[in-house]
């Protein structure tokens, strides 16, 4: 009886070391991305399908300075992809009560921005804590009549860049040469809409001095790790150091760490 009442203590306590890592596990939040039709790259989500928002306007996702968040109506969004061969669509549909409020003088993940992490890659671990490759973080800064974009890599371990490093994380640049976006300003905020080329992301990039990052080739069915987030300067200059940040998956850590991210499946 004692040897079994030991055998028992062993797989409770097994058990109880593996429900946590299950928790965390299926704790991944998903959207689906479906395949795009005719899109017109005018601010109107119209020709969209809204079925599968990465919903941001939780307290929970509150990633910094979240003593100046003051509600949803503050700031939030609802961000959504879509896809073809050839593109990487990206939307969003923004409440925010002091909206295109960038300020060049301070860093860029200081500004209001937009910002899209992903992976080119379906077949990377969804468990990895290292960025690799074929992994970016996308800066759209939200100023009015004028958006600039910046890739970071920094966190992409020298190795693995493949000769495609960080690019335009001073400011005042538009680092994807196919990047096309518009805004529809709401009663509540504003709607964003952006095409981004695939081969913005790999060694067609220009500006990125021929790395030897491969052109992405997307099909229904492949998962790929994702994440969103939104920036926002609600007392400019000043207060400018208090900045709060919402991100759909993960905290703080997203920018060095994937495994805190979600997932899109691409759909037809």
């Amino acid at each position: 009886m004692k040897n079994w009442l030991k055998v028992f203590a062993v797989m409770m306590a097994v058990l109880m070391l593996a429900v946590p890592a299950l928790a965390e596990e299926t704790a991944r939040p998903g959207i689906v991305a479906h395949k795009a039709g005719e899109l017109v790259i005018d601010g109107k989500l119209d020709e969209w399908n809204l079925d599968s928002p990465a919903v941001v306007e939780d307290p929970t996702q509150i990633i910094r300075d979240a003593v100046f968040w003051q509600g949803p109506n503050d700031c939030s969004a609802k961000f959504y992809l879509s896809w073809n061969e050839d593109n990487l669509y990206i939307a969003a549909d923004v409440t925010e009560d002091t909206p295109l409020g960038a300020i060049e003088m301070l860093p860029i993940d200081g500004e209001d921005n937009l910002k899209l992490y992903i992976s080119t890659d379906p077949t990377a671990d969804p468990g990895r804590q290292e960025y690799g490759t074929n992994d970016f973080l996308i800066y759209f800064v939200m100023d009015e009549g004028f958006w600039d974009t910046a890739i970071d890599r920094s966190m992409v371990p020298k190795d693995s860049r493949l000769r495609f490093v960080s690019l335009g994380m001073d400011g005042g640049e538009s680092v994807l040469p196919g990047y096309q976006c518009a805004v529809q300003m709401t009663a509540a905020g504003f709607t964003w809409e952006a095409v981004i080329p695939w081969a913005d992301l790999s060694s067609e990039n220009t500006l990125a001095k021929k790395n030897k990052v491969e052109i992405y080739t997307p099909k229904a069915g492949d998962v790929l790790s994702c994440n969103f987030a939104i920036t926002d300067i609600s007392y400019p200059c000043p207060g400018t150091e208090y900045i709060p940040q919402l991100a759909w998956s993960g905290n703080d850590k997203i920018n060095a760490n994937p495994s805190l991210w979600g997932s899109v499946t691409l759909a037809d």
